[in-house]
């Protein structure tokens, strides 16, 4: 049965919202949920220009998106044809409203696209600043929480399976919470940062990200020294 248009934008925020529960990046989240919908046979033009536009709406709210990928949602958000999507009103899957809302959300979404900075890694993963940003957040609101470094570790327990750089940054962030919270920092996280080393050779961070980081770790470790 073909998809309207506000049921096809709702069930895919909530496939997107899903698999962010299951601590996928928002970048993994956008493009599972995309595969989840898009079907190049099955899906009709109308839910293939609706499913464009949303997933690339939730790709520009990233800090970078990958050279390729900004490449094909240009090209393919271009070629809607806006003509033929009108069909779909006679049809009843869209109305006037929708019809234009749809019209000026993917002329919106390509202003952004094109302004967007190109990531050079094609993996979809958390991103440096969202990493700093959550687990921050895991200690603004739950500064007393004693689960707190056990939770954090177990919502980004994917993302170390494959990326070297994302443990540095959670427990290089976790550590500097630690400090301001003058509590004392595991063992094992203390090690971890020791061996400044860490593989960026896939680019997942860029030039500045990984000088930044670098001097995080160092700082920390400075104060641990001074302890």
């Amino acid at each position: 049965m073909p998809w309207n248009y506000n049921e096809l934008i709702e069930s895919f925020v909530e496939e997107y919202e899903e698999y962010k529960l299951e601590y996928q990046s928002p970048n993994e989240a956008v493009a599972r949920a995309f595969d989840e919908h898009y079907s190049e046979k099955n899906s009709d033009d109308m839910e293939k220009a609706i499913l464009r536009v949303i997933s690339a709406e939730l790709k520009v709210k990233q800090p970078r998106i990958y050279k390729n990928t900004k490449e094909n949602y240009i090209r393919d958000l271009g070629l809607i044809d806006f003509h033929e999507l009108k069909e779909f009103i006679q049809k009843g899957q869209l109305n006037e409203k929708e019809y234009e809302e749809l019209y000026l959300r993917r002329n919106r979404v390509l202003q952004e696209l094109e302004k967007m900075p190109v990531d050079l890694c094609p993996k979809a993963r958390w991103f440096y600043d969202e990493i700093v940003d959550i687990v921050d957040r895991y200690y603004s609101e739950k500064e007393n929480d004693n689960n707190t470094i056990d939770n954090i570790l177990k919502r980004f327990e994917r993302e170390f399976r494959y990326r070297v750089c994302a443990k540095k940054i959670v427990y290089t962030t976790i550590a500097e919470n630690l400090i301001r919270l003058d509590e004392t920092i595991p063992p094992y996280i203390i090690n971890e940062l020791e061996d400044r080393y860490f593989d960026n050779s896939q680019y997942e961070l860029t030039e500045e990200e990984e000088r930044e980081l670098l001097r995080r770790i160092d700082k920390v470790l400075e104060e641990v020294n001074n302890k």
